[in-house]
């Protein structure tokens, strides 16, 4: 089977998609070159990889709710992070002390979504509050627009056509990505006019810096007023779950318990968690949210040199 890399990137701004792609792509290749040589970064070459870009249309939103965004600046960012993060060791990214003693290194952010965040949904709170730290996320769920929908659609297409070639599917989804990405699955397990590829599965789901642990964010996905089967998607054969330490966007940081009805109900063969340091530094501080910082570590080149084999 053809191998087909389906990444997903996460809110917030983000550069047009021929500046992003090229910079998670290289990100997750230098990782495997670095830990599993150049004859498995080739194999990597040799796969299909395409991102399921909505940063125009999250870009837009945002602007057009009084934030600012300068593009230049970010790219410039983000290349300046890959360089540093390309200059780590495989023993770099394991260590505690090397994570700790980045500048700005802090954890109260994931302390207080972790405090907070059952007590916000256990009084309704907690979409409100997130319409005001992540306002992205938040018009995501809003039933009364298109938004969530047309960011839907972006995957929906590429996703479906690579099932319906029979891709052997690895799909790497990074914090909204992943609530886009979990959505896209559901539907296309359940949705008549899905019938074509319910019966496919993906090899591999990858979640990095996902908020499907989170109390809000559960109550929000398609599925979530069903019951057993119907409740989730059908079409994955193995999922793999990364947190990165102090990334308060996965503050909950273990999906497996919050879906082990889908082990339960035999819809997928495994659901894992593992937690990682995130070295990544933007804007001269600790990001352990960045997208290139989970992809470039040694967990997921270990991850994505499995699936090559």
């Amino acid at each position: 089977m053809p191998k087909h890399l389906i990444m997903v990137h996460g809110r917030n701004f983000k550069p047009d998609k021929g500046q992003l792609e090229p910079n998670w792509t290289k990100a997750l290749r230098y990782g495997i070159a670095r830990d599993h040589g150049d004859e498995k970064a080739n194999q990597f070459d040799a796969a299909t990889k395409e991102m399921a870009y909505f940063g125009d249309l999250s870009n837009e939103f945002l602007r057009a709710s009084g934030r600012e965004y300068d593009m230049e600046a970010d790219v410039h960012d983000r290349q300046l992070a890959l360089t540093q993060l390309e200059a780590y060791s495989e023993e770099d990214f394991l260590s505690k002390k090397t994570y700790q003693d980045l500048p700005g290194c802090n954890a109260w952010k994931e302390a207080l979504a972790d405090t907070l965040g059952e007590l916000l949904e256990f009084f309704h709170l907690g979409k409100p509050v997130i319409s005001l730290v992540v306002p992205d996320m938040a018009a995501y769920w809003d039933s009364e627009t298109d938004f969530g929908s047309n960011l839907r659609s972006r995957l929906t297409d590429p996703l479906f056509k690579a099932l319906d070639e029979n891709k052997d599917v690895l799909l790497i989804a990074h914090s909204l990505g992943s609530l886009i990405a979990y959505d896209v699955l559901w539907k296309l397990s359940h949705y008549g006019e899905h019938v074509k590829i319910r019966a496919k599965k993906l090899s591999l789901f990858v979640t990095i810096g996902s908020p499907l642990g989170d109390e809000t964010s559960k109550r929000h996905l398609k599925g979530a007023s069903a019951t057993r089967a119907k409740r989730y998607p059908h079409n994955i054969k193995r999922w793999i779950n990364i947190a990165a330490e102090d990334d308060y966007i996965a503050h909950d940081e273990k999906i497996a318990n919050d879906y082990r009805n889908m082990e339960r109900l035999k819809l997928v063969e495994s659901i894992s968690d593992h937690r990682i340091y995130n070295l990544s530094v933007r804007e001269g501080n600790s990001n352990p949210h960045h997208g290139a910082g989970y992809l470039i570590h040694p967990k997921v080149a270990s991850i994505v040199a499995d699936w090559l084999d």
